[in-house]
C-alpha cells in the first residue's frame, strides 16, 4: 500500500492537534483524538506511527524491512508482515493457534524500537473501541531471551522458572500492551506473590486457608490489582490461577498457553 508523505508544516500542525485539550469535554476529546490518530494511520502509515508515538522514543523505530544489522529480529527483513508472524513465533505454533492467527489477521505494521541497552519488537493491529469505532492495539515483545535465569525474588521463595514461561521468553521477554496492563512480565518483573502479600498477612493476622502466597508466580497483571499465577505445585510449575485481590480467593487452573492463547486473542475492546 502507498502512503502519503507529510509536509513539515502537516506534521507541526498534526502534532498540536494530537495533544488532549484538558479545557475540553474529555469524551469529546478522546473521540477526536483517537478518530484523528487511526486517520493519520490510514493515510500517511508508519510516519504517522512515528509522530503519534514521539513522546515514546519514536526516533528510534525501524520499520520491518529496514531494521539495522544489531536487531534481534533482522533476519524476517525480507519477509512480508504475515510471513514474519509466522516465523518469529513458530516454535509455538500449535500452543498459540488463536494468537498467532489473530495477530497475522489485525497487524497492520511490525517495527523494531532500539532503547539504551535493549530493542523491542512491536505489531500494531487493527482493533475496535468499545464504540465500535476503529482504532489499534499495539502488543509489544521484548528481546528473545534463551537461557532466561530466576531473579531474585525467585531464588528468595525457592523458584524455578515455569517451563512454558521459559519457552515464551525464548520468543518474547516480556510481550502484551506493555505500557497499560494485560501483558506477561518479562523475566525482570515477575514476582512471587509473599513478597508483597505475607507482611500484609502478618499486620492482618489473615492468611489463606487453601494455599500459599510463596507458591503464587505474577506474571499477567489486569491493571486492576487481580493477576493469572503460576501455581506451584510440581517441578514443572506450568499451571496458572486467577487470583482475586478483593476476595483472594483462585480460580480454576488452567495451562499457560491456553490462558495466553483465549486471553491474548481478544483485541477489540468490550
Amino acid at each position: 500500500m502507498t502512503y502519503k508523505n507529510f509536509s513539515e508544516n502537516e506534521k507541526s500542525t498534526f502534532r498540536e492537534q494530537l495533544k488532549h485539550d484538558s479545557k475540553k469535554e474529555f469524551k469529546n476529546e478522546f473521540i477526536r483524538k483517537t478518530n484523528l490518530e487511526r486517520q493519520l494511520i490510514d493515510e500517511y502509515g508508519f510516519e504517522a506511527i512515528k509522530l503519534i508515538f514521539e513522546y515514546r522514543n519514536s526516533v528510534n523505530y525501524f520499520p520491518l524491512g529496514s531494521f539495522p544489522s544489531n536487531c534481534p529480529w533482522s533476519t524476517i527483513n525480507d519477509k512480508n508482515i504475515k510471513e514474519a508472524i509466522e516465523t518469529n513465533f513458530s516454535k509455538v505454533k500449535n500452543k498459540l493457534p488463536n494468537l498467532i492467527l489473530t495477530i497475522k489477521e489485525r497487524c497492520k505494521f511490525i517495527y523494531a524500537e532500539k532503547t539504551d541497552d535493549e530493542w523491542h519488537l512491536h505489531y500494531l493491529m487493527n482493533a475496535k473501541l468499545y464504540d465500535e469505532r476503529d482504532y489499534y492495539k499495539v502488543y509489544t515483545g521484548g528481546m528473545p531471551l534463551n537461557e532466561p535465569k530466576e531473579n531474585p525474588t525467585l531464588l528468595k521463595f525457592g523458584w524455578t522458572l515455569p517451563k512454558d514461561l521459559k519457552e515464551f521468553y525464548s520468543i518474547h521477554n516480556g510481550f502484551g500492551e506493555i505500557y497499560d496492563a494485560y501483558f506477561i512480565l518479562n523475566n525482570k518483573q515477575i514476582k512471587v506473590m509473599g513478597e508483597m502479600m505475607n507482611p500484609i498477612c502478618k499486620e492482618q493476622n489473615v492468611k489463606p486457608d487453601d494455599y500459599s502466597f510463596d507458591d503464587l508466580l505474577e506474571f499477567f497483571p489486569d491493571g486492576g490489582g487481580n493477576a493469572q499465577c503460576f501455581l506451584r505445585e510440581d517441578d514443572e510449575n506450568n499451571t496458572t490461577v486467577d487470583w482475586d485481590h478483593e476476595t483472594w480467593e483462585l480460580s480454576g487452573e488452567e495451562n499457560f498457553y491456553e490462558f495466553i492463547n483465549e486471553r491474548m486473542s481478544e483485541i477489540d475492546e468490550e
